[in-house]
């Protein structure tokens, strides 16, 4: 999962990389089209990871003849939500740009990047699918094969397709969306072919008569809609952020942009960490074992607080280096360093609370997970809200608004897993 979480970053970092070379409009205008393309492609994402977490109660209940109706119900389900996505980058976005960005070159580059990036939307939902099962069987080895060839890939059209190299056109951000299309289509085929060829999908009864159950589809909503609604409020929250960092300049969005895409990088083990503890409590709860759930959540933290110590001197040492790989514009990449250190406080907390926010939609409680992250998300989004409309802010002052999100939701989150009721939950 680590491996996976890596590969896909990468991809995001070279991007920036890349698109930054282009100008600070350029990657600032490619970088909130990515967050509105994040944002709608969360609640399908959602989806899946409730479905990730029935699969792992049924992997560990020994019921995997039904896991198999269960991918096959999420397919179908992600391929009319993409549909619907598709029709909205293209013929929608237009209209709600003034909503979007104060900048009309901005908006430019999120029309013309949505545009081509829209294609991409099944590829994504059927790869997510995928990995839904096998994490939720614990067979994640073939994740770590694909995608780090899917991320090669989509570097290499990255670097040939926006800059016009090896005899491709130069298409600039159209580029890096055709780019990213490319490579999740590459990788849709060879998790297919692994599914055909390698997978035990008799044991799953994956691939059998494939017929809908609306019951199914109930079952799966009641464990899965809080977990769309709660993606969709989670990526908001980035995605309100910077929008409202735009309001500060141009250059301080291109800084965050850069500084996200790092941020991404270093919280790599934390996302693989965090789906460990998801599916390792699904798999507990399902075999009894709800005594083991907390001693658990605290090992996978201690492991996730020794990352956040071991990138404390590439930040600190190496950061100014790594910098100026994104920018040749010394103001934007002043700002992006001060904003830089402000991450490195905030790698301890980010660690430990995801952790344990994915241990408890890992015991079925989705709906208390939702409702901590609406009543977290309101409190974050005020304070920057704040802090963007204060004479005389600087970008790194805005960036503390992460310790308050991260400390609210770790006192609500922690405090559930010690005394709230999710030891009878059911899915």
């Amino acid at each position: 999962m680590m491996i996976m979480g890596l590969s896909m970053t990468v991809v995001n970092l070279t991007d920036t990389a890349f698109l930054g070379q282009l100008g600070p409009i350029e990657l600032g205008g490619a970088g909130n089209a990515g967050l509105t393309y994040m944002l709608l492609i969360m609640i399908g994402m959602g989806f899946s990871s409730g479905v990730q977490i029935i699969i792992a109660r049924r992997n560990g209940e020994k019921q995997f003849e039904k896991i198999g109706s269960l991918i096959h119900h999420t397919v179908l389900f992600l391929a009319f939500y993409g549909l619907l996505l598709q029709l909205l980058f293209v013929f929608t976005i237009p209209y709600l740009l003034p909503y979007i960005t104060q900048s009309d070159a901005v908006g430019d580059i999120i029309q013309r990047f949505l545009h081509y990036r829209s294609w991409g939307v099944y590829f994504n939902f059927f790869n997510v699918t995928v990995m839904a099962l096998l994490v939720g069987t614990a067979q994640t080895k073939i994740i770590g094969i694909v995608t780090p060839i899917t991320a090669v890939l989509n570097i290499f059209l990255d670097y040939s397709l926006i800059f016009g190299n090896f005899g491709f056109p130069a298409m600039g951000v159209e580029g890096a969306a055709i780019a990213s299309n490319i490579a999740e289509g590459v990788g849709s085929v060879l998790l297919l072919y692994y599914l055909v060829v390698h997978f035990s999908h008799q044991k799953y009864q994956l691939f059998s008569e494939f017929y809908i159950k609306f019951k199914t589809y109930q079952n799966i909503l009641k464990t899965a809609s809080p977990m769309m609604v709660q993606n969709f409020v989670s990526f908001f929250s980035w995605f309100a952020f910077f929008t409202l960092i735009e309001g500060l300049g141009e250059r301080e969005l291109a800084a965050s942009h850069i500084c996200r895409s790092i941020y991404m990088v270093l919280i790599i083990p934390v996302f693989g960490l965090g789906d460990a503890a998801n599916s390792l409590t699904g798999n507990l709860m399902g075999e009894g074992h709800t005594n083991l759930v907390l001693k658990m959540v605290g090992r996978v933290c201690l492991i996730s607080v020794g990352f956040a110590l071991l990138f404390q001197p590439i930040i600190w040492l190496g950061g100014d280096v790594i910098l100026s790989q994104f920018s040749n514009d010394e103001v934007t990449l002043s700002f992006a360093s001060e904003v830089l250190k402000v991450i490195a406080f905030v790698l301890f907390l980010f660690g430990v609370v995801i952790v344990g926010f994915r241990a408890v939609s890992g015991t079925g409680r989705t709906m208390i997970a939702l409702l901590i992250e609406v009543f977290v998300v309101a409190i974050y989004l005020i304070f920057t809200y704040y802090l963007t409309n204060t004479n005389g802010i600087r970008l790194y002052q805005v960036w503390y608004a992460e310790f308050v999100y991260f400390i609210a939701f770790g006192l609500l989150i922690f405090g559930f897993l010690w005394k709230g009721n999710w030891r009878t939950s059911t899915v």
